[in-house]
């Protein structure tokens, strides 16, 4: 028997979804979304298996030049642009995601990778000068380990442009068994006997959707992701523990279960 795939949850943002980063050590997912009338971007943390709120829209003192980047442990890793005509001069800080505070702060920083409790970069200030920072203090360590890449525990689809063989293969299944005309790209993963794909259709302008079949083909859900859209995206959907999370229309974050 194929897997059922059941509502779980979803949230409407302020804003529209810009970034998402998952802490797999505790199952949280971090939300970045953006006001451009405002001038604002929202970071929030919630469960990402139940969709509980650690906290919501918090705003910091740079409203705008600032983004999202990583996040381990208890630390999630914010970039903040210190010269809009020069978006090399750039700062992070480090941020409890649980006491809800920074907890460091580094005004020369561009962030390369994060590891293993560690976070590579580079200064620029005085020349081109490889760093490593300790994630949880911000402190420079001048004897670090190879860094270990973090697995976020993400199952991410695989992307097919048109003429690619896994797109026209992708589209004659559409094409046959569902009379869909995909165009542009495809995304497309299987998991847990369940197929999942993300795909345009031409509707006077590009519109995306994502539908999940079963492996015989069987349609378990088809949602209209986007509309009016002008080009292709990247990542339209990911798969964490057991759930499929995807954005509608840019602001609304929705997850369904794989049961």
């Amino acid at each position: 028997m194929s897997p059922a795939i059941d509502f779980n949850f979803s949230h409407l943002f302020e804003g529209i979804i810009w970034n998402t980063v998952i802490i797999p050590s505790h199952n949280i997912l971090l939300v970045e979304s953006r006001n451009v009338d405002q001038k604002k971007t929202f970071f929030s943390a919630l469960n990402a298996l139940t969709g509980t709120f650690l906290w919501k829209d918090v705003v910091f003192d740079e409203p705008w030049w600032i983004s999202l980047n990583a996040a381990a442990g208890r630390t999630a890793l914010f970039t903040v642009y210190l010269s809009t005509d020069n978006p090399d001069k750039k700062g992070i800080f480090g941020y409890d995601v649980f006491d809800q505070k920074i907890v460091w702060w580094n005004n020369d920083f561009s962030l390369v990778a994060v590891g293993n409790e560690l976070v590579k970069g580079i200064a620029s200030k005085y020349g081109h000068r490889d760093i490593t920072l300790a994630l949880q203090s911000g402190l420079e360590v001048t004897s670090a380990d190879e860094l270990i890449p973090i697995d976020d525990a993400v199952l991410r689809p695989s992307q097919y442009i048109e003429g690619h063989e896994h797109f026209i293969t992708i589209k004659n299944f559409l094409t046959t068994r569902f009379n869909l005309s995909p165009i542009a790209a495809l995304e497309y993963v299987e998991h847990e006997s369940l197929i999942f794909i993300s795909f345009y259709e031409a509707e006077g302008e590009l519109a995306n959707y994502l539908m999940i079949t079963s492996s015989t083909g069987f349609v378990m859900l088809t949602e209209k992701l986007d509309e009016h859209l002008k080009g292709i995206g990247l990542d339209t959907f990911f798969l964490y523990a057991g759930c499929v999370l995807f954005v509608k229309n840019k602001k609304e974050l929705f997850s369904y279960k794989i049961v």
